[in-house]
């Protein structure tokens, strides 16, 4: 079963979610960053992380610099009361996969687990040595966007997940077909899936 883990100061939160999770996953708990920080450094490491922003001492922002040195490849998806646009930017462009405010809606919360647990392992499934010789030609957006056409994705799909604009997806696949030398989608996905 996949490894959920769920950091909130809010007990009350964190039971509701082990509730609503355990069925389908492993879930774990952390009350604070540094909770969290020590599971995953000390304990089996979980395949999606739900994180809080707003936390006494260390706040998520800072958890999830802290994770990401770690392992920056486990998805987090903030899950947070706080839902004006600003904290929702700064939260996707710090490295969340997914930002949820609450209260949320049980099935979209679950649904959007399953997307990204997917995404994850269809990420791991990537030849590590091709994708470090990507990480060469290409900078960090271009690469988040090749890797996700050689899944399969479609640029509306790509602007979705990656919360761009259909026009700056497009833009930034012209790259790099420009920088590969390449003219079609597949050639990524031949060159990258294992």
């Amino acid at each position: 079963m996949p490894r959920v883990l769920v950091v909130d100061d809010d007990v009350m939160l964190l039971r509701m979610a082990e509730q609503l999770l355990k069925a389908e996953y492993t879930v774990e708990l952390a009350r604070s960053g540094w909770e969290a920080i020590a599971s995953v450094a000390n304990g089996p490491r979980p395949d999606i992380i739900l994180l809080d922003i707003d936390m006494p001492k260390m706040d998520g922002y800072a958890t999830l610099r802290k994770l990401q040195e770690l392992d920056p490849d486990i998805p987090v998806i903030f899950l947070t009361g706080l839902t004006e646009t600003e904290y929702e930017l700064k939260g996707l462009t710090s490295g969340a996969v997914d930002y949820i405010t609450k209260p949320f809606v049980k099935e979209i919360l679950l649904a959007r687990i399953r997307v990204h647990l997917n995404l994850a392992r269809k990420l791991k499934n990537m030849d590590p040595d091709k994708v470090e010789s990507l990480k060469r030609k290409l900078n960090d957006t271009e690469l988040s966007v090749a890797k996700m056409m050689a899944l399969g994705y479609t640029n509306s799909e790509i602007a979705e997940q990656l919360h761009y604009s259909y026009n700056y997806v497009k833009k930034v696949s012209s790259v790099i077909f420009s920088k590969l030398g390449i003219s079609r989608r597949n050639e990524i996905r031949d060159f990258l899936i294992q």
